[in-house]
């Protein structure tokens, strides 16, 4: 087992590498492996995961991660070669041997190369090098702790490079320090050290005029970017240059039987002499500067090289080549011709096409045009490229990159001999190498403005070779995925494209099908985006079909596009439509991954978080993150700023109907199975919000048998927070209520719909009935609770809701059948006294006092203290309202020695009782303080009925403005729908 950091960041096992994950997995490894064996805290990984802030859930993602690299590690074998994650309190640690990671074995090698001698040390310095397969930590996230260890271990490396270059100059071998160095000035062209020990392993190789034009270049690059003159290592190497004058000329490489003999004089690639004067600073031109093709003529006798400089001589096997072709070889290039056809009818995009026209403004900018597929990504790097191609004089260069194509990515290094082709190199001069073709790309670019576009790439890895050299080149690159390696290694800056708003796909409808077709049907139009989901690709294929069937309404393509098992084949035309593009994007997610993304599927819609995320999967809170983190860089999930996620119509769609399952042996979970364990999920999570949020009172149902115990869910530690969630989660709550019906879950929807029941008391005039009247239906189809407890409780609660709404004859009818289906006296008493409330609002005052005496009875019989006090509350509120105010107080004087400090609710609505028993006694001094203790607390927990009902007594009674303020401020939160925490 080997560990990879020199390169993309990976593990390397005798099968073969492993599949890491997303960037943040391969960030935590790579962190874990810069500190190997000592313990590395949680707060650090954090800098390496993330490029600004981590978020609050960065802790769970972290632990998600670590789960995963653990059993990577444990599951390939990892103890036996010495290989273990440990967890720390508050720390991870990764022990390893040294000698494991690629980093640590570089660094032990350029050690031992400084103290041999030259010979050793240049195959000290290769074998070093050879380590090396590509920028370091090449997969991570652009965190600021991997950002620095990321060049630390560049300019490690970049120091190798010259100490190589200096051993083989000691030796005489300056062509192999020459090709060595020109390597690393490709990427470097302003490190003067590189290029003045490339102009003396010229010079010393008999390539005078080379080491020259090399300077003026190097000296001009400085002045244009950096504004300065050459340092003095630089100047010193090229007076060097001009004092010894031509050297011999430089022969072929020779051939073994030739090499050079140990008495032969060495040729160190750096040794600069300090003598000599210097030119002043702006002085031209500068002694042996060559003719420059775009300026005057210089009045100083050139220095001609001893060979005439060839495209075959410049792509000689001593090395890469270290000059442009002649100018006979580099004619102008890629028009707008070089670019597919400018997407016809574009529209909208104007966000994204002002961030490109800022971003571009900037030096040799690499944007990320990312998205999920069918976005339209490659339409708006195309249309951009169209309108700005006269920026770019020196020309355009297009790739399809292919990189989640059926056939799988293009050849990248036959991507690249394409393009120079088209800078103007004949095919017999491009370098066979791959390295080397490189090379000269970058070379050739260097100094010119060209705009490169890299459409549809699938890694970081496949775009990097494409990257033009120049500081006045631009490169757009589309992709599904996020391509965070560039990000990291190259500065690249993400443009993410969206799906089009209502009036983005309205316009791009009108421009296939012209303006008043669409003004006819506005509302079809507006149906038809919706159910295309904004997404480009689906809205150019209706509108083909429309286009090509005119006696065909956009209300008729509507009804026909909600018929979801036809939409797909409907949003098809040829190869082209959402299916195909879904298609090619799953068959790149690991099968992990693809498995949580079927998992999704089954959420009833909306936002999901981890723990709904994970109960759907079956899976870990930890396993949940990580499979998210991968979904949301493919594009297949969205990511939202407040930790939940989301999933696109299209995408659910696409897996619930037209996912290859049969021939995926990986596929996930059976829907059914994810819906279940959601359900359990929230039964469960509903159960441990009503404890926080009312501690004392009866658990108003029991869960199925067999029900699901989630792996994670939420916790509540307080009466806001619980309430906070419920109205978070109502939507959700209500859409797998109607879910679970739809799946036959009957047992399990009817509990769902009343174990809401802490939210519905804090808001009884909120549209609640529609969905007890689905959970009536439930228990009414659910064998072990029809005519018994089940439909007594929602029947209880249904009526009570009415009663609050003022619709008494429809409360009445529930009411009245649910004592008797009650089994349990405690459902039974819950009944009546409910009942006694609604003949109480009906003016019957003596049934209502009978069914409350009932049900306190049955409450007393079972020692049921919330009962009595809910008995004795309402008996009071009769006695109050038939002048009896004496008994009133009594009764709530006797109800709230049953009530308990947490039981806010309860508490605040006796008190209140209690100030207005007392007012109507006339013992004013003390009603009030009862009014003001009962307003002010219920304030405090969100009890916004109570507090009303206290401030308008303490209003009528005192005529005080204050409390009428508080009133109306009150009343403006409440139409707000949220609970006040």
């Amino acid at each position: 087992m080997e560990f990879k950091l020199l390169g993309t960041v990976g593990i390397v096992t005798e099968s073969g590498r492993l599949t890491l994950g997303p960037p943040k997995r391969c960030s935590l490894l790579a962190a874990l492996l810069l500190l190997p064996n000592r313990p590395v805290p949680v707060s650090a990984l954090g800098k390496a995961l993330w490029e600004g802030e981590p978020p609050v859930r960065a802790r769970s993602v972290v632990q998600g991660h670590v789960s995963h690299l653990r059993g990577l590690i444990e599951g390939s074998g990892g103890a036996g070669h010495g290989v273990e994650l440990v967890t720390h309190t508050g720390a991870y640690e990764l022990r390893t041997p040294a000698d494991r990671v690629d980093s640590a074995r570089f660094k032990e090698l350029v050690r031992q190369a400084r103290s041999r001698p030259d010979t050793e040390a240049v195959q000290l310095l290769h074998r070093a090098l050879a380590l090396w397969q590509g920028p370091a930590l090449t997969g991570t996230t652009a965190g600021p702790l991997l950002l620095d260890a990321a060049r630390a271990l560049e300019e490690e490396r970049v120091g190798a490079v010259e100490r190589l270059a200096d051993a083989y100059g000691t030796l005489g071998q300056c062509e192999r320090a020459a090709a060595e160095l020109d390597a690393e000035i490709a990427a470097y062209p302003l490190r003067e050290s590189l290029v003045a020990a490339l102009i003396l392993a010229l010079h010393r190789s008999g390539r005078r005029a080379q080491a020259v034009e090399r300077f003026h270049h190097t000296r001009r690059l400085l002045a244009d970017e950096l504004g300065v003159c050459p340092g003095p290592r630089l100047t010193q190497a090229f007076e060097e240059v001009l004092r010894d004058g031509p050297t011999a000329p430089r022969h072929t490489r020779p051939s073994p039987a030739r090499q050079q003999s140990p008495g032969a004089s060495s040729c160190p690639a750096a040794g600069p002499s300090s003598q000599g004067a210097l030119p002043l600073p702006g002085a031209s031109p500068w002694p042996g500067e060559l003719p420059s093709s775009s300026g005057p003529e210089t009045q100083a006798e050139p220095v001609t090289p001893a060979e005439p400089v060839t495209p075959a001589r410049l792509l000689s096997p001593a090395g890469p080549p270290t000059c442009a072709p002649p100018a006979s070889r580099t004619r102008a290039f890629g028009g707008r011709g070089s670019l597919p056809r400018s997407p016809g009818g574009f529209t909208g995009r104007a966000a994204q096409l002002a961030r490109l026209d800022a971003l571009t403004a900037e030096d040799a900018p690499v944007c990320l045009v990312t998205g999920p597929a069918g976005v339209g990504k490659t339409a708006l790097a195309v249309y951009w490229a169209h309108q700005n191609a006269g920026r770019f004089p020196d020309g355009l260069l297009f790739a399809d990159l292919a990189g989640f194509g059926a056939h799988g990515p293009a050849d990248g290094e036959l991507v690249l001999h394409g393009f120079l082709r088209r800078l103007g190199v004949a095919p017999e001069d491009i370098p066979d190498s791959a390295e080397g073709a490189g090379a000269l790309y970058r070379e050739l670019t260097a100094d010119r403005r060209v705009l490169v576009v890299l459409d549809d790439a699938g890694s970081s890895a496949h775009v990097r070779p494409l990257l033009p050299g120049g500081a006045g080149c631009v490169t757009l690159v589309t992709s599904r995925d996020r391509l965070g390696g560039l990000i990291v290694s190259e500065a690249a800056r993400p443009v993410p494209v969206g799906i089009l708003d209502d009036g983005e796909s309205a316009a791009l409808l009108v421009s296939v099908l012209g303006s008043r077709r669409i003004a006819a049907e506005p509302a079809a139009a507006r149906r038809l985006a919706g159910l295309c989901g904004g997404l480009p690709l689906a809205l150019r294929v209706v509108a083909a079909r429309l286009a090509y069937q005119p006696d065909t309404s956009l209300d008729g393509m509507a009804a026909q596009l909600l018929d979801d098992d036809r939409r797909l084949a409907l949003l098809s035309v040829d190869d082209r439509g959402p299916r195909a593009a879904l298609g090619t994007s799953l068959r790149h997610v690991a099968p992990q991954d693809r498995r949580m993304l079927y998992a999704l599927a089954s959420h009833p819609g909306g936002r999901i978080d981890v723990h709904a995320a994970a109960a759907l999967a079956g899976a870990t809170e930890d396993a949940a993150l990580g499979a998210l983190d991968t979904l949301a860089g493919a594009h297949l999930v969205v990511e939202e700023r407040d930790g939940h996620w989301s999933l696109h119509d299209m995408i659910r769609l696409y897996v619930r109907t037209t996912a290859p399952r049969s021939e995926d042996a990986v596929a996930g979970p059976d829907a059914q199975g994810a819906l279940r364990r959601l359900v359990d999920l929230l039964l469960r999570t509903c159960l441990a919000a009503t404890e926080a949020a009312e501690p004392s009172s009866q658990v108003c149902c029991a869960l199925p048998p067999e029900t699901w115990l989630p792996f994670t869910r939420p916790e509540f530690t307080s009466r806001p927070q619980a309430l906070h969630w419920y109205a978070e989660q109502r939507e959700l709550l209500a859409r797998t209520v109607a879910a679970a019906r739809a799946g036959g879950l009957h047992a399990q929807a009817w509990r769902l719909g009343i174990l809401q029941w802490p939210l519905m008391i804090l808001r009884p005039r909120d549209e609640w009935c529609p969905l007890l009247a689905d959970a009536l239906d439930s228990a009414q189809r659910d064998p072990h609770a029809a005519g018994g407890d089940g439909e007594s409780r929602v029947r209880a609660l249904l009526g009570w809701l009415l009663i609050e709404q003022d619709r008494l004859p429809e409360a009445l009818r529930h009411l009245e059948a649910a004592p008797a289906m009650a089994v349990d006296p405690v459902s039974e008493a819950t009944a009546r006294i409910n009942l006694g409330m609604a003949y109480a609002r009906a003016g019957e005052a003596r049934r209502a006092q009978t069914a409350c005496l009932r049900g306190l009875a049955l409450a007393v019989r079972c020692g049921h203290l919330p009962s009595q006090r809910l008995a004795l509350q309402h008996l009071a509120r009769m006695a109050l309202d038939g002048g009896r105010p004496e008994q009133a107080l009594a009764r709530v004087r006797q109800a709230l020695t049953l009530t308990r400090a947490e039981e806010v609710a309860g508490w605040v609505w006796l008190r209140l009782q209690c100030g207005q028993a007392l007012w109507q006694l006339g013992r004013t001094a003390e009603a009030l303080a009862e009014l003001e203790e009962s307003a002010g607390r219920a304030e405090a927990h969100g009890l916004h009925e109570s507090a009303g009902h206290a401030l308008e007594l303490l209003s009528r009674i005192t005529g005080a403005q204050e409390y009428a303020e508080r009133r109306a401020a009150l009343v403006a939160r409440v139409e707000e729908g949220v609970p006040r925490a």
